[in-house]
């Protein structure tokens, strides 16, 4: 293999190994908005239970409340408690927390190897791809593994931040990209002439 060609699978392997990274961090950051949402709203509706019960302990007292709120809050606790029973927000807001600390520390990998591994030269092409395909292997098994945000994620850019922004929100923008491996996209291309 030419130096030619060598250069080449490098450059391939880290346009890849930059996807992927980006990839991971925006899984990870997109889990822990998911697990950030799942606690808040925990902790929202244990307020809700936690009102709704204080105005029935006030109502049985002193009925200063009218009479319909004596059936009415009884009711809205056993909506609340039947959907956290149901949903467990606690739950999934663990398990998205969990994932996106595991994305974390599989983008961190990509990093490591993106600035450290793949621009050493005493590495053969073999030992960078099979480096490289190992951490894309467990890029794979850890999102099958994942809890599934991306249709949360999908309907709150498409919806309320706008349809031009899902392209914005999915691509490798050239600040990431220089935020990942520390030089811009450019300088990367310059290398490859």
């Amino acid at each position: 293999m030419t130096g030619d060609e060598a250069s080449t699978v490098r450059d391939r392997i880290e346009r890849s190994a930059l996807m992927k990274a980006d990839s991971l961090n925006h899984t990870y950051n997109q889990h822990f908005l998911a697990a950030n949402f799942y606690r808040w709203l925990n902790r929202f509706l244990d307020t809700v239970l936690f009102a709704a019960s204080l105005l029935l302990v006030s109502q049985a007292l002193w009925t200063v409340w009218p009479a319909w709120t004596t059936f009415a809050t009884p009711g809205l606790m056993a909506i609340i408690t039947g959907y956290r029973r149901a949903a467990k927000p606690d739950q999934r807001s663990e398990r998205f927390r969990k994932s996106a600390n595991r994305h974390h520390v599989l983008f961190d990998e990509f990093r490591d190897f993106l600035v450290v591994s793949l621009p050493d030269g005493s590495k053969s092409n073999t030992e960078i791809q099979d480096r490289f395909d190992e951490l894309a292997d467990q890029r794979r098994e850890l999102n099958i593994d994942s809890p599934d945000a991306s249709s949360i994620w999908y309907y709150w850019i498409k919806y309320l931040r706008g349809e031009e922004k899902l392209q914005e929100q999915i691509s490798t923008t050239p600040e990431m990209r220089k935020a990942i491996i520390g030089r811009t996209w450019e300088q990367a291309d310059e290398g490859l002439d």
